[in-house]
């Protein structure tokens, strides 16, 4: 990426700060760090993204603009960037195992398989975007979907059961140990 002919270094090496490359490979280059998610391929991905000192405004302005194709950009502290980007960088194949769960059981309940995944990801996408643009608290969301008695409580009581929500706290926190083992 060039900055009014000045070069600037973009990386999405996990666990690899701006810092690292201004100390191990002795660059005193503008350096923006960025960890994107496979959904920029459609335009409703995740970027997040932390410059280094040496980041003009411009720069940075030039760089944001380049990327608003991408989807959502957000700027995070680096100390926060591999926790983050469990969430948004390896979130999507945590929901494209969701989807897929929800198809099979679909399917396991006759609905054939190319209408019961059309179905989850139109699922999964609507229910993202009401996260977003509504900003309800995804436990509420959750409770005005579960009539007393209904189906949908009894869905999630077996989840609860099987310690859904454990099972991915668990899953973030490995992936997130991970980014910091390859960070050294």
């Amino acid at each position: 990426f060039l900055a009014q002919s000045r070069p600037v270094l973009i990386t999405m090496a996990a666990g690899l700060t701006t810092e690292w490359f201004r100390e191990t490979l002795e660059l005193a280059l503008p350096v923006i760090r960025i960890m994107p998610n496979t959904p920029v391929q459609v335009g409703k991905g995740m970027t997040l993204y932390c410059c280094n000192d040496l980041v003009d405004e411009e720069t940075l302005e030039d760089f944001l603009d380049d990327m608003a194709f991408t989807g959502h950009m957000d700027e995070l502290p680096e100390h926060l960037i591999d926790a983050a980007g469990v969430v948004s960088g390896c979130g999507p194949a945590y929901m494209y195992m969701f989807a897929e769960a929800l198809a099979d059981g679909a399917v396991a309940c006759g609905v054939p398989r190319q209408k019961a995944l059309e179905y989850a990801a139109a699922t999964l996408a609507g229910a993202g975007e009401m996260l977003l643009q509504t900003g309800e608290h995804p436990g509420k969301l959750k409770d005005n979907v579960c009539s007393p008695g209904g189906s949908t409580i009894a869905g999630v009581n077996v989840l609860e059961e099987r310690a859904f929500r454990g099972a991915v706290m668990d899953c973030v926190k490995a992936a997130n140990k991970r980014n910091q083992e390859l960070g050294k």
